[in-house]
């Protein structure tokens, strides 16, 4: 448990889009003995693939911290692969921006704080030109975790908004297939 109040410390110096969550998978069977053996699974989030290399040592750095003051050992080990953060391609992005703009709808930059540092995108934007355009459903703002958003997502603006989505992505995806001008721009970063 001492990691944990380790990590609630290590949390709030953090960047905002850096963050670590963790969970006992095993701690023991019974409430009045200290465990032989203890295990947690923790999954963390950063706006870059850097931010999180930097992230995953602190949580290196601060389970080892805790096993020597407590007389104890600790493996430290990726279970999963390591998300990258996204690289959106702006000559798609913006080809995908006119075709939504003929529906109606006018795409904004990214609101404050939203970031795809926890998504396989990341990993397929650092190999291909990728998108990954935000569209509202909901009247206000609003998480996309909540019983408002399950709700707003069977309205008819959610039909609207997504039908008009995917005929830009639709557009978007021609324009790359017929013209090799848009290609070739998408594919100048990977040179």
């Amino acid at each position: 448990m001492e990691l944990f109040n380790v990590l609630a410390a290590l949390g709030r110096r953090l960047p905002p889009a850096s963050h670590i969550q963790g969970i006992v998978t095993h701690g023991g069977e019974a409430t009045n003995i200290v465990p032989a053996l203890a295990e947690g699974r923790f999954g963390l989030c950063a706006a870059t693939t850097g931010a999180l290399d930097d992230l995953a040592g602190q949580l290196a750095t601060s389970a080892e911290g805790v096993a020597l003051a407590t007389g104890t050992t600790v493996t430290v080990e990726r279970v999963t692969i390591r998300y990258e953060h996204f690289r959106d391609s702006g000559p798609l992005s913006d080809r995908f921006a006119v075709h939504l703009d003929r529906a109606g709808i006018r795409l904004g930059p990214p609101a404050d704080g939203v970031y795809l540092g926890s998504s396989d995108i990341g990993n397929v934007s650092a190999r291909v030109p990728a998108i990954h355009p935000f569209v509202a459903i909901l009247d206000e703002d609003g998480s996309d975790h909540t019983p408002e958003f399950a709700e707003a997502g069977v309205s008819e603006r959610a039909r609207r908004v997504l039908r008009a989505a995917t005929e830009a992505l639709a557009c978007t995806a021609v324009d790359v297939l017929r013209d090799p001008a848009p290609r070739e721009q998408a594919w100048r970063p990977y040179g």
